[in-house]
């Protein structure tokens, strides 16, 4: 009588949201938790390749920028507001701070956010600091006095919305994430967070983003339980399915391009605005050439 009790109940649905944030919690105690965090020194990350990375996919976003927006807009970055969703130890942030005049990084782990922050001290030789009190108008944030030009963003796995109450909407310029939307922990959570970025955008600003797509083959399958098994092939998206939540988000896609990057894992780069945002100058509609690869 049990057993037939035990499986005539509804199977209950994994928290995947708060597993996600458990998990990359442990950064701080897990050496692969923070070589797959992008730590500088750890694992696969020594400097060189490290500060590779970093080059490798800013000069990506900025090519797609140049292209899409023109020459004028990546000369105005001193005086523009850039955040990276999932910064990680900071291998891509070190270039945004070099250019853009107030960069965030945002995180769902405390200690790689402290991580992040000691690097930047370490490469910028200033002292930074986190965002603290109320909302800040991000444009207006660089006269914070002696932090820099970098805050970081500690939000709750579960909640990205609360990164709403941190900053103002419409008040970032770009926001570029790479290598975090493949460990989202499903398709659902993805719409939320480009809600979210769609809201923090201001009406002229881009959107460049990192996913996996789906090639029809079982490894990358998007996963519905288990994250710490699945954390890498967690979530992945066929055309049609990313179409769809980019358009549900108030989003409109200037430029995709699939893999590129010499890695062979099914990554796909999206270059996003408002949509209805006013028509760029130049148009590349899709590429699917190849731009080099990173080490």
């Amino acid at each position: 009588m049990l057993k037939v009790l035990k499986h005539s109940l509804p199977r209950r649905r994994p928290d995947l949201d708060r597993e996600a944030g458990d998990y990359w919690a442990m950064s701080d105690i897990n050496e692969r938790i923070r070589d797959q965090s992008h730590w500088f020194g750890e694992g696969r990350w020594g400097r060189e390749r490290w500060l590779a990375y970093g080059d490798f996919f800013f000069a990506l976003a900025v090519r797609r920028l140049r292209e899409a927006a023109g020459p004028d807009w990546e000369t105005g970055l001193t005086a523009k507001t850039a955040l990276e969703w999932g910064c990680g130890g900071g291998a891509i942030v070190r270039p945004l701070c070099a250019r853009f005049g107030m960069v965030y990084g945002l995180d769902i782990s405390a200690a790689t956010l402290r991580e992040c922050r000691k690097r930047m001290r370490d490469f910028t030789g200033e002292k930074s600091g986190g965002a603290k009190g109320g909302k800040v108008e991000a444009a207006s944030a660089a006269a914070g006095g002696d932090v820099g030009n970098f805050r970081d963003l500690h939000i709750p796995a579960e909640t990205p919305e609360r990164v709403l109450e941190r900053l103002v909407p419409g008040s970032v310029d770009f926001i570029i994430s790479i290598g975090v939307f493949k460990h989202f922990p499903s398709q659902e959570y993805t719409l939320r967070v480009l809600r979210v970025m769609e809201k923090l955008l201001r009406p002229e600003g881009f959107l460049f983003i990192q996913i996996r797509y789906f090639d029809g083959k079982e490894k990358y399958r998007s996963k519905d339980r288990d994250y710490a098994q699945n954390v890498i092939t967690m979530t992945s998206f066929t055309a049609e399915e990313f179409a769809a939540r980019v358009a549900a988000a108030g989003l409109a896609v200037v430029h995709r391009q699939r893999d590129g990057d010499g890695e062979e894992e099914c990554h796909e780069y999206y270059l996003l605005r408002k949509k209805g945002a006013a028509a760029p100058p130049s148009q590349t509609g899709r590429g699917d050439g190849g731009d080099g690869g990173q080490t």
